[in-house]
């Protein structure tokens, strides 16, 4: 009896690794403020079975300008997010939801301990994991999520602002559209990493599928300098350009529009490779 021949085994193509400034690049730009208080970082989130860079891990801080130490907060909580990633185990949503709590526990500690040097500090916080094939986040505060798709901008993270209980004030009658542009507390945060327990926090447990084009912006609130329709005409031309082009043009575009008030901004941007 002649043996079967055996039938190859089929191996799914390996994804690519992004490769920096081409698929992924991040500027910055101070505006009009004394000192730059946001702080980001890029790092590979690559599983070990994957090759370096199939997974990129993006995080965004925006050090709170009221608070002493804005510029120290964001730089200890993106670090320490950072480092808590990757030395958890489990799963990518168990590990961005640690390393948030050791983020937030890494500043709590530094105002316990060392109270006269670190007067109590907060941040912003945003937290991104993407892969060619999904988007995956966490966030505390303000700092904007943004997905380009086909000509379409759509924010993917909540706003812990003020900014939407006035838009339902607007909604609900109560209130203009030019009373809720203008309101002095537009801008103020209902959640953010303090070292203490966080009021309000976004968690995207179950991925959101990516397409080859897609274009993900990660962001400290000085971006919305830019209209939503500014960002994404900006965001259409940049689509046969590489990553550290698009982000150079949002950041040239703001400066261009010479805001008086212009607050830091930090521009991150992940191109899904066609």
């Amino acid at each position: 009896m002649t043996a079967p021949v055996p039938l190859p085994v089929f191996t799914p193509p390996t994804a690519p690794a992004f490769v920096q400034e081409q698929d992924f690049a991040a500027r910055q730009y101070k505006g009009r403020r004394d000192n730059q208080e946001d702080y980001y970082a890029f790092a590979d989130a690559a599983e070990m079975t994957e090759e370096p860079l199939q997974k990129l891990l993006l995080v965004v801080g925006d050090g709170l300008g009221a608070h002493a130490g804005g510029s120290v907060a964001s730089y200890l909580a993106v670090n320490a997010f950072v480092r808590a990633f990757h030395e958890q185990p489990g799963d990518a949503s168990w590990r961005l939801r640690t390393a948030l709590d050791t983020a937030n526990e890494t500043l709590g500690y530094i105002t316990d301990r060392m109270p006269s040097v670190a007067p109590p500090m907060g941040t912003t916080m945003l937290s991104v994991l993407v892969s060619h094939r999904e988007v995956q986040w966490i966030s505390v505060g303000d700092s904007p999520l943004f997905l380009y798709r086909r000509g379409l901008l759509t924010r993917l993270n909540a706003d812990h602002s003020l900014t939407p209980l006035l838009e339902e004030r607007v909604r609900a009658g109560t209130m203009t559209v030019e009373e809720a542009a203008h309101h002095p507390d537009r801008h103020t945060l209902q959640s953010a990493v303090m070292g203490v327990q966080m009021a309000l926090i976004d968690f995207a447990a179950d991925p959101i599928k990516l397409l080859p084009d897609d274009i993900v912006i990660a962001a400290s609130d000085g971006i919305f300098t830019l209209t939503s329709k500014a960002l994404e005409e900006l965001l259409h031309f940049g689509q046969n350009t590489t990553a550290d082009k698009i982000a150079d043009a949002i950041i040239f575009a703001i400066r261009r529009i010479n805001y008086d008030r212009q607050d830091n901004t930090t521009v991150g941007v992940v191109k899904i490779p066609s």
